[in-house]
Order: structure tokens, then C-alpha cells, then sequence
């Protein structure tokens, strides 16, 4: 009982105004303006520029210069794209290094050699696609016309169709800037309460209110789990109110295994305590706050509460996997977007096991101090 009075003690701390504004305003408003602001990064449609290629036919192979002007006719038509022969005095490779073409083509009695514009990525892939598929039918003519002549002055382009074959899929779903950020900030907010549950004790001391907790007839254990109780509740609370406003003001996608959710965010919020208590009974005073806003700093900041992991390289990647915010973040989109409950086992591991390791810290310290 004594245990549950201490928890529902902690747990009006819902009275206060800036709780329930740091808690409840601050994370809708940070999903609303960063996924506003950020949804170019998240649009998943890629606009394909213009695609010329300079090419030069010396004309040593009559039957390749006959295949080449069929195949370029066909892909101007098709394709839309623009071939331009090479004039006297320009060098092609340097025309294509210079990004005014996609790609340089050469052809002479060795066969075709292809220069592409690295700086075009995807107009350059596409070129080479085609070129790839016209070198391919031009062997195959070249050998079937061993066995009947006709084959030698018949275009290929009339064999075969198209040389670009056009098709759509149905991709797997993919978070939008919202869908992301409704994620990333839930998990930065939890962890902040790193910051509430680092002052439980230490607030004790300041209103001299320790000593006499000490001569009530409580233990120390009960007032630990008491506090523990009553801030993981309360956060909890917080963030499901939270999920619930992403989801059905903003539409944010959270899946369709709600429960596995909510156990990947709770054992966030056990690590984020935990980290609190430890860091506050190793460190005394201010010292122990502003540690702990700087590790909460540098896990958003590495662990993508600002911007996607997938989309950094490097040494910011290779820091993502020691923020504990990655991990949840990680968790949830693999958890809501593959179905894949692995990670988010992991995750829980992971905080579950930094949480009984911080707590035992927190508890030795406590015993050997004579107060709180």
C-alpha cells in the first residue's frame, strides 16, 4: 500500500500546467512542424530530366550503322530521348564530363563503348539499359544471320517491341514525414523524461521532505518503487495520448499490432527513468542534470529525432547504433512497416537490460547513503 500511495502522489504531477505543456503540446507541435517542413525528404516520386547522348558512327560496320539508325529512331519515338552526332572538333568525353550530355556513345569497328554522366544517375542508367538491349539484339541478329542473309538488313527494333518496358508494382509502404516523425518525436520525448526522473529524489532534498520520508514508517524500497511506479504511469499515460492524437489528427500510420507498439514505447520509458535515477545518485546536483541533457542531445541528434538514419552516411551512421532512441525508432518502423517483430524484441532487450543495470546502481547508491 505504501508503495501505491507514493505513486499516486507522483502522479499529480498531471496538476501542473508546464508538465502537461512540455508532455502533451511540445511533441504535437514538433510532429507538426518537422513533418511539415521535412515531407520533400519524404516524397517518394523522382522526376527523370532530360536524356541526350552524343554519339560518333564512323561507319566501319554498314550492318551496325543500319541497326543504329533504327534503334535511334525508336527511342526518340518511345523514349523521347535525343541523339546528336558528335561534330568535328568537339571531344565527347569531355562533353559528358562537362554535364551537358547524358552520355557518349562510340561506335566503330570494334563495336560500342559507352562514356556516362555520373552526375545523372538515373538518365544514365537508363541509357545504358537500352544500349545494353540493343547490343544484345544486334549479336543475335548478327548471328542469325549466319544461317539466313535476310536477317542481315532486317532492323531488330521490328522483332522485338520496344526496348523500354514500361511497368508498375505495388511497392511495400513506406513512412511518410508525419508517419516518421510521429515516431521519432514520441521516442525523444520519452526519453526527456529522463530529466523528470533524475529531480525525483533530488526534489526530496531540496523541499526537505527527505528526512522525514526516512522517519515515516516507509522503507527506502518502497519509496524507490513508489516513484518508479508512479512517473513510468504517468509518462505512459502521456504517451498514449500522444500516439493517439498523431493518429487521428495527423493520420499517422502506427500499424496494425498496436500492443507490440505501445511494449517497444513502455520499455523506453523504463530505460528513460532508469537513466534518470542512475545518472542522479552517481552525479549530485546540477551536475547529474546537465549530463543527462546532454546524452538525451546527442541521441536525438544521432539517432534520428531530427532526421532519418537512412539517409546519413559514415560516421553518423555508424553512431545511430549506439543511440538508445535508434533502437526504439528502429524498432517501430520494422515492427509497423515489415511486420517484423525481431527488432522490437531486441529493443525491448536492450532497454529492459540497461534499465535493471541502471536501477541497480541507483539502489546500491541509495543503501549506502545514511538519507534519500
Amino acid at each position: 500500500m505504501n508503495v501505491l500511495r507514493i505513486a499516486l502522489k507522483e502522479m499529480k504531477i498531471v496538476r501542473e500546467p508546464r508538465m502537461l505543456v512540455f508532455m502533451l503540446a511540445t511533441p504535437v507541435l514538433l510532429i507538426l512542424i518537422l513533418g511539415t517542413a521535412l515531407s520533400n525528404a519524404f516524397n517518394g516520386s523522382t522526376t527523370i530530366g532530360d536524356i541526350r547522348v552524343l554519339y560518333h558512327n564512323n561507319g566501319a560496320e554498314p550492318a551496325l550503322t543500319e541497326q543504329w539508325q533504327a534503334f535511334m529512331q525508336e527511342a526518340e519515338r518511345s523514349s523521347g530521348m535525343a541523339f546528336e552526332q558528335i561534330e568535328e572538333g568537339m571531344d565527347g568525353g569531355r562533353e559528358v564530363r562537362n554535364n551537358r550530355y547524358t552520355g557518349y556513345v562510340e561506335i566503330d569497328g570494334q563495336g560500342i563503348r559507352y562514356e556516362g554522366n555520373s552526375r545523372s544517375s538515373m538518365e544514365n542508367g537508363i541509357v545504358q539499359g537500352m544500349l545494353s538491349a540493343f547490343t544484345d539484339r544486334y549479336r543475335l541478329s548478327a548471328e542469325a544471320a549466319k544461317i539466313d542473309p535476310e536477317y542481315q538488313s532486317k532492323p531488330i527494333v521490328d522483332d522485338g517491341g520496344s526496348y523500354v518496358l514500361e511497368s508498375s508494382i505495388q511497392g511495400a509502404r513506406q513512412p511518410g514525414s508525419l508517419d516518421y516523425f510521429s515516431i521519432a518525436v514520441t521516442t525523444m520525448i520519452i526519453l526527456y523524461s529522463a530529466l523528470t526522473a533524475g529531480g525525483l529524489i533530488d526534489s526530496e532534498r531540496k523541499r526537505n521532505t527527505a528526512q522525514r520520508l526516512l522517519a515515516s514508517p516507509v522503507t527506502k524500497a518502497e519509496i524507490f518503487a513508489g516513484k518508479i511506479t508512479g512517473t513510468l504511469a504517468i509518462n505512459a499515460v502521456f504517451v498514449i495520448i500522444v500516439v493517439l492524437i498523431s493518429k487521428y489528427m495527423f493520420n499517422a500510420y502506427w500499424g496494425e499490432n498496436p500492443v507490440m507498439v505501445f511494449l517497444v514505447l513502455f520499455t523506453e520509458i523504463l530505460f528513460a527513468l532508469s537513466l534518470g535515477l542512475g545518472i542522479s545518485y552517481v552525479l549530485k546536483g546540477n551536475a547529474a542534470g546537465a549530463v543527462i541533457m546532454v546524452i538525451i542531445q546527442l541521441a536525438a541528434f544521432f539517432g534520428g529525432g531530427y532526421t532519418p538514419v537512412a539517409s546519413t552516411t559514415g560516421f553518423m551512421r555508424e553512431a545511430a547504433t549506439y543511440s538508445p532512441l535508434h533502437w526504439s525508432n528502429e524498432a517501430l518502423l520494422q515492427l509497423i512497416y515489415s511486420g517484423s517483430g525481431s527488432a522490437a524484441m531486441q529493443a525491448m532487450m536492450l532497454n529492459i537490460g540497461f534499465s535493471i543495470l541502471l536501477l541497480a546502481v541507483a539502489m546500491i547508491s541509495m543503501r549506502r547513503r545514511e538519507g534519500l
